[in-house]
């Protein structure tokens, strides 16, 4: 997220833009914790009366608020339905949730090491709120977990573990012992660079001896106690419940409470849209609808928490290679996987919805927490104090207490239960039912009876290749089959649907596969499943995304005699796990994403492998015993630490790949490729600015080769002579020289190539990419490449095509937009071009006979150029053309040019906005019955054609800024999806007793005379987004600001790739002040949900932030985090594109010139027209960014090769 600030004391041009085409905090207002006195005079105990009377003046004041704020809303056309309903679940999950009382955060804010942390129970996570935990930098995971266990049930209570030998400073920082706080004298620039060191040097060093600490636990409830002195029984009890924040009495508006505390500072218009503290759970600190303090816990009788009967297999001892089978796990019913860990409490952690890792007994999870806001940037570590006490933090980073249990992954370890089990046929009088214990996993069906469970003694039936059915006699009744002549069936009968249902849907995924294959990926596993090892036949394992190490876990793995296929990846391996060396049936190895830094020489044991991928780790150096493996055909070695092409590849003979992409190359050299027999050669995203040629006849294998991404200013590849595929984009390369013998495809896209030198003649060229460069002409040789079906030449300098380019017999496709083109070739014969997009150059008109003699002809796109005519479409009343997509956006055509349409009777989509047409005459429009698509907004039609109804296939009407006066009978057409006549002179509509049944957009903005009644208003609130203006009885936001605002906004469109535009807009006009303005774009890529909530929430979030951060420079940044946390799982599941300027005087001088701050995440831009230039204000957030790429570099990414 970048943010730009500029000043300017003239008026200012904003434009804002989503470039989808191209490639959270508490919710009060925080006054400053360090200016909040800590002698303030407590507010009596309330009685029960007054709280009443309390709460009810407060819900009478909200309601005013709330209606009025829903009154703004409409005048933007937004209802706030769209955005409440947003993860609902959430937001209830977090206004359950139990909150901080005063005296828990003033605790907290005496000191900047003292923290909370909100922990789910594992079983629970989804149906309980969290519970929050007090305690300190230094606190372990393994004293919180056990101070968890000892605790019991009480989700609904807070714990806290308190330090007895620890010296606090207060609210303001002041330190009451002999060891201050040296962060509040230290300056920003003496801090560390790394995220974590630097929040580290804000706080106390750990080592201190003071830090010594023997902890005291309280947990209470929500009631309302301030303990000044914890550790004293009697003040305990005094002050229960006399603590209470009277601005904290309207839950859900207390923001609305918080914006009447300093009105004027901020204007009515700030509020529009929907209120941001109704998604922010935590806005309170008052009162408690738990209970009170009589939860308090003795810890010397703990209580034990009441859980649902656990649902996992516990095993006590992993399986070691020559040992007996370990015993069957024999919790009845049980659907899970085996402990993966021993009995001893435990803290986990998740990061943004992935797996949960579970934090090593010394790890300190408030230091976890702390870090991770910081790195996510929260710059003051009091904003990242106050964020950890926010309970919607769970979206972001969540603990657990223990492994959190997820049903979907515990299915695909293992099921398991007691059951009523048959052996053989069902006929047979000698069979009977038996209760035996059962467990589905790996590839195998496990029987035993109860007794032999404990022992590992049990019946293994194989189902890869067999049959699982359904036994229509016997309720809840199933019957497994292993495959081959000597098959075996075993039927058992379960206990309900739910069970049989459950273990139906896993095995028959069992055995309708082909290979002996199992899926244990995600499932956060930290050790091998022991019942998995049963699976004798195993051949294929998955076990990427967990948290295996590289320990004697692993070498569990020797048991599969049969294993082919074994995938480590993103697992926490460290070093390389030697023990997989001795399978020796090893064909295929995944390592990736592993942090590993060394490979073992035992890998040359695995003398059967195949393929072996390392990428995403550490690696620098390869050992000479790789070059054993003389069967290796694949050796993945991208995103490692390696500055030349490691030499044992020279012993490889089988790899025809070299894969080294995002290393550190800085120079090739190409004689290292004497001895490699390397087909493709991959090196993008490295350092190479620099190529040592070597003779040509030493590489010849090479046919393709890769270096995007790098910093090459010059390149000669035609030392390569049987090159095919070329890959240089996103360099700096100013001249390439190209050999053309075998060439294939070329792309070269964003460089600043100015001519191509190709010798001999590229006759097999068939895809060529020259776009976003200084080309000016055509090079000249590209007129003999007959075979030539691609050709991309946009974003150059080009002022004239060559004249054959329209007579080839294999041009398919031609890109040539946003060039300097006057004109197109007047010749054209016969061409096969089935694409040609020519828009944003100066054409005035296209050639005569375009399509007349273009027979292949489907999309045209010359929109943005100055075309006043069209070309005719035949020469008789019968046509040929098969003209399917035509784009003339924002030309000169006048009516005249209609008529010539009328021979494309196969047009599909027509776009002919921002034109001059008058008329569109109906019989004209009655020949295009195909039409689906049609666009002619801001042109000065007064009418749409009735004829329009001859369209029978027509789903979009688009025709906004117009005259038009008589509503179009469009609502007849049953295929019609969205209709915009926004902006015309519409003063009545005319509806069919029933809507088309797929009409999801209807927009009447902009039409001041029109008047509808209540019964087509009930009518058209059906539709999912009808936009209309809001009565004139609605109060006006400039009014309220006290004066007409001085900025003013529009909004306009452009036809892209996009079928449909998940895209909202924020403008306020009067922000903060009749002299601020704030605006944003909001795109959400294929959803609409998050474009909505953004635009409803933002500007409260902004001018909450406004008040709240202290620094000029972060409240920006930090409204676009507190928006990514309170858009909650929405946030991680859908996601979206935000950017956002806001103008107001500069603080430093309000009477003078204006300050512009922008900020975007994602694909949206801000730009700033100024002097008729474009001026980016924005970003893109891509890897061509290098601290962009750094950032995707340490999460452990694998950049792919999109182009």
């Amino acid at each position: 997220m970048e943010s730009v600030k500029l000043k300017k004391s003239s008026a200012l041009s904003v434009a804002l833009r989503s470039t989808a085409d191209e490639e959270d905090d508490e919710g009060q207002r925080a006054s400053n914790p360090r200016q909040t006195k800590s002698d303030e005079p407590r507010t009596r105990s309330q009685s029960p009366a007054e709280l009443n009377m309390l709460n009810k003046a407060c819900k009478s004041s909200s309601s005013l608020l709330l209606r009025k704020r829903r009154v703004k809303r409409h005048m933007s056309g937004i209802s706030s339905s769209h955005s409440r309903s947003l993860d609902r679940q959430t937001l209830l999950r977090h206004r359950a949730s139990p909150q901080l009382q005063l005296s828990d955060r003033q605790w907290v804010r005496q000191d900047l090491r003292r923290g909370s942390i909100h922990v789910h129970d594992r079983l629970l996570a989804w149906s309980h709120p969290a519970r929050p935990v007090l305690c300190t930098v230094d606190s372990t995971a393994a004293e919180i977990a056990q101070r968890l266990q000892q605790a019991g049930g009480k989700t609904c209570s807070v714990l806290r573990l308190n330090a007895k030998s620890y010296l606090s400073t207060d609210v303001n920082g002041n330190c009451d012992g002999e060891y201050p706080l040296r962060h509040l004298h230290t300056g920003t620039e003496s801090l560390a660079d790394q995220p974590g060191d630097r929040l580290r040097l804000l706080l106390l060093e750990k080592d201190h001896p003071y830090h010594q600490q023997e902890y005291d636990i309280f947990t209470h409830s929500e009631a309302n106690v301030d303990r000044t002195s914890p550790q004293d029984e009697d003040s305990m009890k005094r002050f229960a419940g006399s603590d209470v924040e009277t601005s904290s009495a309207c839950d859900d508006l207390s923001s609305g409470a918080r914006f009447s505390q300093h009105r004027d500072s901020l204007s009515d218009d700030m509020i529009l849209g929907t209120d941001a503290s109704a998604f922010d759970s935590s806005a309170t600190e008052g009162l408690d609808t738990y209970g009170s303090s009589s939860d308090e816990l003795e810890l010397d009788c703990p209580t034990e928490p009441i859980l649902p009967e656990p649902i996992t297999v516990e095993a006590e001892s992993a399986l070691a290679v020559g040992a007996d089978p370990p015993a069957l796990g024999h919790s009845p019913d049980s659907v899970g996987t085996p402990s993966d860990s021993d009995s001893s409490p435990a803290l986990y952690v998740q990061l943004h919805g992935e797996a949960a890792r579970r934090l090593g007994p010394d790890e300190r999870p408030l230091q976890v927490q702390n870090d991770f806001l910081f790195k996510l940037g929260f710059k003051d570590p009091w904003r990242v104090q106050e964020e950890g006490m926010n309970t919607e933090l769970g979206s972001l980073l969540r603990f657990y207490a223990g492994k959190p249990h997820s049903i979907e992954s515990s299915e695909r370890i293992q099921l398991s239960g007691t059951y009523n089990v048959r052996k053989g046929k069902l006929q047979l009088p000698v069979n009977r039912w038996s209760r035996r214990q059962v467990i589905l996993c790996g590839t195998c069906l496990m029987v035993s009876s109860v007794k032999a469970s404990h022992t590992g003694k049990m019946h293994i039936l194989p189902l890869i290749g067999g049959k699982v059915e359904e036994v229509k006699k016997h309720s809840h009744c199933l019957a497994f089959s292993s495959a081959g002549p000597q098959s075996q069936t075993y039927y058992i009968s379960f206990d309900s649907f739910t069970e049989h249902l459950r273990w139906h849907r896993q095995a028959a995924k069992m055995v309708s596969q082909r290979i002996s294959s199992v899926d244990l990926s995600c499932c956060s596993l930290e050790k091998l499943p022991p019942n998995l090892l049963y699976s004798q036949d195993l051949t294929h394992l998955n076990l990427k995304h967990n948290f295996l190490p590289a320990d004697q876990t692993l070498l569990q793995l020797q048991r599969f005699s049969r294993l082919r296929s074994l995938n480590l990846s993103n697992n926490q391996l460290g070093s390389f796990p030697r023990h997989i060396c001795s399978i020796s049936t090893l064909t295929e190895v995944n390592l990736s994403c592993n942090h590993l830094t060394s490979i073992h020489p035992d890998v040359g044991n695995m003398t059967n492998l195949q393929t072996f991928v390392l990428d995403g780790n550490l690696l620098c150096a390869l050992p000479v015993e790789l070059g054993c493996l003389q069967r290796l055909a694949y050796l993945g070695l991208s995103f490692n630490e390696f500055t030349q092409v490691p030499s044992v590849l020279e012993r490889l003979p089988a790899v025809e790949r070299l894969c080294m992409a995002g290393n550190k190359v800085s120079v090739l050299t190409l004689q290292t490729f004497r001895l490699l027999m390397l087909k493709h050669v991959d090196l993008r995203l490295n350092q190479i600015s620099s190529v040592v040629p070597d003779e040509p006849e030493f590489l010849r294998h090479v046919t393709q080769l890769d270096v995007r991404d790098n910093r090459l200013t010059e390149l000669d590849v035609s030392v390569f002579p049987r090159l095919e595929v070329l890959h240089c984009q996103r360099n700096r390369l100013t001249r390439l020289r190209l050999r053309g013998c075998t060439l294939k495809a070329l792309y070269a896209s964003n460089n600043e190539l100015q001519e191509l030198d190709m010798s001999p003649v590229a006759s097999n060229l068939t895809y060529m990419d020259i776009s976003r460069n200084c080309m000016k002409s055509l090079p000249d040789w590209l007129s003999d490449s007959k075979k030539l079906e691609v050709l991309d030449v946009s974003h150059n300098n080009i002022a004239e095509l060559p004249p054959w380019l329209l007579c080839s017999g294999s041009l398919r496709k031609i890109l040539a937009s946003h060039n300097q083109l006057k004109r197109l070739p007047e010749r054209v014969e016969r061409p096969v071009v089935e694409v040609l997009d020519v828009q944003h150059n100066h054409l005035v008109e296209l050639p005569c006979n375009l399509f007349l003699k273009s027979e292949s002809l489907r999309c045209l796109n010359a929109s943005a150029n100055k075309l006043e005519n069209l070309p005719a479409s035949s020469l008789s009343e019968e046509s040929s053309s098969i003209l399917q997509e035509l784009y003339l956006t924002n030309n000169h055509l006048t009516d005249k040019c209609v008529p010539q349409l009328t021979g494309h009777t196969h047009l599909r989509i027509l776009h002919m906005a921002y034109n001059h047409l008058q008329t569109f005459p109906a019989s004209k429009m009655a020949k295009l019955e195909e039409l689906e698509e049609v666009d002619l907004s801001g042109n000065r039609l007064k009418a749409v054609p009735t004829t329009i109804l001859n369209c029978r296939r027509m789903h979009t009407l688009v025709a906004h800024s117009n005259c038009i006066e008589v509503f179009p009978e469009v609502m007849q057409l049953m295929e019609m999806k969205c209709v915009d006549l926004s902006c015309n002179e519409l003063s009545e509509i005319t509806l069919p007793e029933s809507l088309p049944p797929k009409l999801q957009e209807l927009d009447l903005t902009g039409n001041l005379r029109l008047n509808l009644d209540h019964k087509t208003l009930e009518q058209l609130n059906n539709i999912r987004c009808f936009r209309i203006d809001p009565p004139p009885s609605s109060f006006s936001a400039n009014e309220t600001a006290g004066g007409p605002a001085v900025w003013s906004h529009g909004y306009t469109e452009a036809s892209g790739v996009k079928n449909k535009l998940c895209v909202a807009a924020l403008s306020v006009n009067s922000f903060c002040g009749s002299r601020e303005a704030l605006y944003g774009v909001f795109d959400g890529d294929r959803n609409v949900e998050v474009p909505y909530l953004l635009q409803c929430t933002m500007n409260d979030i902004l001018a909450e932030e406004l008040h709240r951060t202290k620094s000029e420079e972060d409240y920006m940044t930090n409204t676009f985090l507190v928006m990514q946390r309170k858009l909650g799982t929405a946030g991680q599941k859908l996601g979206g594109s935000a950017a956002l300027c806001h103008i107001r005087h500069d603080p430093t001088d309000p009477a003078g010139c204006f300050t512009l701050t922008a900020a975007n995440v994602g694909k949206c831009q801000a730009v700033l027209c100024r002097d008729g230039k474009a001026l980016p204000l924005s970003l893109l957030h891509n890897i061509s960014i290098k601290e962009e790429y750094n950032r995707v570099r340490q999460h452990k990414a694998i950049i792919t090769e999109k182009t």
